[in-house]
């Protein structure tokens, strides 16, 4: 083979590769309805307020993901590496480009391009027509960053804004219904969470995969779920071998979605077994 057809080869190879994806943040927020007045302007207060209650929402699902956790109060730590900035001002509605500034050449997605991808799916969940999809998307939801989705909602609601909302992959619109559906979502939706004891036997585990069955004795029936993650695959195993089909108090981290105050989902997980204190 010439140098030329090696060089020709080559050529068509790089041609072939996918696109080369963005690993940073970054994404496109439109605003329309009455606060902005076609493609000439918006009011300075509505976009700053409503570009600050993202940044916020990012940098609180930021902290959640990170080893610390989100506290239930309090200031954020190591806020300044959760920091969007705005880079650009887009035209057609009125918009702004939103980027994390770090280098180019990073081969994995950054932390916080994470952190606004979680975002872009909790906010798309919140227009979601469909309620079941909804209730799914917030049941791993940090309370204090679903009431800053609902602040926002609520915000973009009082103010008659639309919103459009360009994330990756992700090109969702929010118009006026989606917006006053999310806003009563928002507000009608909270999450609690609770650690509950639980008699029952456990029906099975799957060490590797962190998951559980356990068979209630009250009205819960069978629940299913995860297993704690400082149990290691190895103590879920052991779990399995010393509890299994025996009747025993269960202590469960337990996530309720509750709406307007009436329970429509609950998420549990597995912390430890010990001997039913009825029984001992």
């Amino acid at each position: 083979m010439s140098l030329q057809d090696r060089k020709a080869e080559i050529e068509a190879e790089l041609a072939a590769l996918p696109p080369e994806e963005d690993q940073h943040a970054q994404a496109a927020v439109f605003f329309g309805g009455r606060p902005v007045v076609g493609s000439l302007g918006i009011e300075s207060e509505f976009g700053g307020r409503a570009v600050g209650m993202i940044q916020d929402l990012v940098a609180k699902q930021f902290v959640q993901d990170s080893a610390t956790g989100l506290a239930q109060r309090g200031p954020l730590p190591n806020k300044a590496a959760t920091r969007l900035h705005v880079t650009d001002v887009l035209r057609g509605s009125f918009g702004f480009l939103l980027e994390e500034l770090r280098p180019q050449d990073q081969l994995f997605d950054s932390s916080l391009k994470s952190a606004l991808d979680q975002v872009t799916e909790l906010l798309s969940a919140f227009a979601e027509a469909d309620e079941q999809k909804f209730e799914t998307a917030i049941e791993n939801v940090d309370e204090r960053i679903l009431s800053q989705a609902r602040e926002f909602f609520s915000y973009l609601s009082q103010e008659g804004a639309t919103l459009r909302l360009v994330a990756g992959e992700t090109d969702r619109p929010f118009d006026n219904d989606a917006v006053a559906r999310a806003a009563k979502r928002a507000t009608t939706t909270t999450i609690l969470d609770k650690d509950e004891d639980i008699v029952g036997q456990l029906a099975g585990v799957l060490p590797e995969a962190h998951m559980f069955e356990f068979r209630c004795e009250g009205l819960r029936g069978v629940i299913r779920g995860k297993i704690d993650r400082a149990l290691s695959a190895f103590d879920a195993a052991q779990l399995a071998t010393q509890w299994a089909n025996k009747t025993a108090t269960g202590r469960f981290a337990i996530r309720q979605v509750l709406k307007e105050g009436e329970l429509v989902r609950e998420t549990f997980t597995l912390k430890s077994i010990r001997e039913d204190d009825q029984r001992v």
